[in-house]
């Protein structure tokens, strides 16, 4: 009988004791992780924009609804807009590890925390050096610092090149609209945009004002030789030119009148990432026309 129940016990030693293994398992797993089987969730369209083009857009679980650069991205579930993202999405997707840059709040970003999650805020400054910044940044989180140090490399000749180039045309008073109507916007001085007009050799008219914001009378005043415009929200291209060109006071200023109304798409030029360089020939082209050769 006792010899039964010594069996007894041992086996219930070692059903216990492989529980608790199987068990621990998950986590032992989750704490030695590495960069290559992470899960993340990005909660910018430059984070997503910049795991791709490190070759990590495999480790990819979800996006944001603004993340729809490259097209393999919208293949992604998403969490919400950048503005208001779903928790209760987000942690559903399991993820280790949710990256942001911008717009996202102090108290989402600590009740990811809360839940386990860490998180990777990029609060880098609004300019090209930000940008190497933040690549380089997200690049050693993942494991990719040679490809990310070799994509830096990549963009830093091409802005150079641009920039070069630019210096040696003719400087244009450029206004650059982001918005207009009853609220008018525009890259004043204290914006990434902004930088981007001046190494591209534009003299923007809006340099003295902040946080985007620009008023009619001054445009008025200042008129501009040309208008730089990214089509509004929901809007074509040519509902956007149609509206401000049949709207006063935009209708009579002389780069109206002119014609010389140019659109960029929006978000090549405002995302601060891998195709920023891209963005800066992009505007080079727009400002000086046919003399970008």
């Amino acid at each position: 009988m006792l010899k039964h129940r010594r069996s007894l016990l041992l086996v219930l030693l070692v059903i216990v004791g492989l529980s608790t293994i199987l068990t621990a398992q998950p986590l032992m797993e989750k704490k030695n992780q590495g960069p290559d089987t992470l899960r993340i969730v990005s909660l910018s369209p430059n984070v997503t924009e910049t795991l791709f083009a490190l070759g990590a857009g495999d480790l990819l679980a979800g996006r944001t609804d603004y993340c729809n650069y490259p097209q393999e991205a919208e293949k992604l579930p998403s969490i919400g807009t950048l503005y208001n993202p779903s928790l209760e999405k987000l942690i559903s997707l399991q993820p280790d590890l949710a990256i942001s840059s911008a717009f996202v709040s102090d108290e989402m970003l600590q009740s990811l925390e809360k839940a386990g999650i860490e998180v990777l805020a990029l609060n880098e400054q609004e300019t090209f050096a930000g940008t190497y910044s933040l690549i380089r940044k997200i690049a050693q989180r993942v494991n990719k610092v040679k490809e990310g140090e070799l994509l830096i490399l990549e963009m830093q000749n091409q802005v150079k090149e641009t920039v070069e180039k630019a210096r040696l045309l003719e400087k244009k008073r450029v206004y650059f609209m982001v918005d207009f109507g009853s609220f008018d916007s525009t890259a004043t001085g204290d914006t990434y945009i902004s930088e981007m007009l001046h190494m591209v050799g534009a003299i923007n008219i809006a340099q003295d004002a902040t946080r985007w914001t620009y008023s009619k009378e001054l445009l008025v005043t200042n008129d501009p030789d040309l208008i730089v415009m990214t089509a509004r929200w929901g809007e074509s291209e040519e509902e956007t030119r149609a509206e401000f060109s049949t709207t006063k006071p935009y209708s009579d200023l002389r780069a109206t009148k002119e014609g010389n109304l140019v659109f960029v798409d929006s978000d090549t030029i405002s995302r601060q990432g891998p195709r920023s360089a891209e963005a800066l020939e992009l505007l080079a082209k727009a400002v000086h026309g046919k003399d970008w050769l």
